[in-house]
């Protein structure tokens, strides 16, 4: 939710940077009808996106600054999307090294952060931030979640997480709480999904081998649609490039609607480390088991 402050801060920041580097947010040919500069940076990157403006005031003389602009600066999916008109070759440097910075930067406050999904808003925050974010997505909305901040847990030695906040930074112990309150409810499968889902086994299997162990199903509503998250459970380390050439084979198989998230074994032994905690929770905390997939016998006449 965006406040009167937050509003008035991303007016200054941007009245401020336009004002410093005009030139770099100039229209094309100056017309009114050339497409303005698409700006949606969230608070915690106001410095990096300073600095950003700054270091392309120093490597671009003011000769061939007629043809640079910029096209858009925003934030999808936790990454920093940065596109320009003009000189890359100086440019192109500072950018990566801008995107690298706001990879590990809080969105909200600046300090150092993760990039971590809760039900598939992906953002980069910080521990405390992260948390703040949980207590949003309970599942019993704004008055279940004020309850547990405000209440003393038996978990957390009878001090309420409202308190355990404001005496320092988030043990594992609270992330670990907050994840688990913030789970949204086990889906229930029937008949019919349980047989479309168990064709998922062989897709996986030809993709991983014998690293799949298990396959589970969350976060699925089918009364709104298609939808699902399948969460794989590999053997060893799972990577983006595994993930990626899966969830192809998966679609080619009819299967676009499942969203694919690989889980590590040692990934649920310690879940708010993990990169992914919220799909490691849906696994422990939230998800049913898909059975493993059985060829229908052959039909004997006899």
């Amino acid at each position: 939710m965006v406040t009167p402050v937050d509003e008035r801060r991303y007016r200054a920041f941007l009245a401020a940077a336009q004002l410093r580097h005009a030139w770099q947010f100039q229209r094309r040919g100056r017309s009114e009808t050339d497409d303005p500069v698409e700006i949606e940076i969230p608070p915690g990157w106001y410095g990096l996106m300073d600095r950003l403006f700054d270091g392309v005031a120093e490597a671009v003389p003011a000769a061939e600054r007629g043809g640079f602009r910029w096209r858009r600066l925003r934030v999808v999916h936790g990454v920093l999307e940065i596109r320009f008109d003009g000189v890359r070759d100086r440019i192109l440097p500072i950018v990566t090294r801008t995107r690298d910075e706001a990879a590990v930067t809080c969105q909200a406050c600046g300090q150092p952060g993760t990039r971590r999904q809760i039900a598939g808003d992906y953002r980069v925050n910080c521990d405390r931030h992260f948390i703040e974010l949980l207590v949003d997505a309970h599942p019993r909305g704004e008055s279940g979640a004020r309850r547990w901040w405000q209440t003393p847990q038996p978990a957390l030695g009878r001090r309420s997480p409202a308190s355990l906040l404001q005496a320092g930074p988030p043990s594992e112990l609270l992330l670990d709480q907050a994840l688990r309150l913030a789970m949204p409810a086990a889906p229930r499968l029937n008949g019919a999904h349980r047989q479309r889902l168990q064709g998922v086994w062989p897709v996986l299997r030809e993709a991983f081998g014998e690293r799949l162990r298990s396959l589970r199903l969350a976060e699925f509503e089918p009364e709104t649609g298609p939808n699902g998250t399948l969460l794989a459970m590999l053997a060893g380390e799972p990577d983006t490039a595994a993930r990626t050439a899966a969830a192809n084979q998966l679609a080619r198989a009819g299967y676009s609607d499942l969203r694919l998230r690989l889980i590590g074994q040692s990934d649920l032994d310690n879940p708010v480390r993990a990169a992914d905690p919220w799909s490691c929770m849906l696994a422990l905390e939230a998800s049913v088991s898909i059975p493993r997939y059985q060829p229908s016998a052959p039909f004997d006449g006899r």
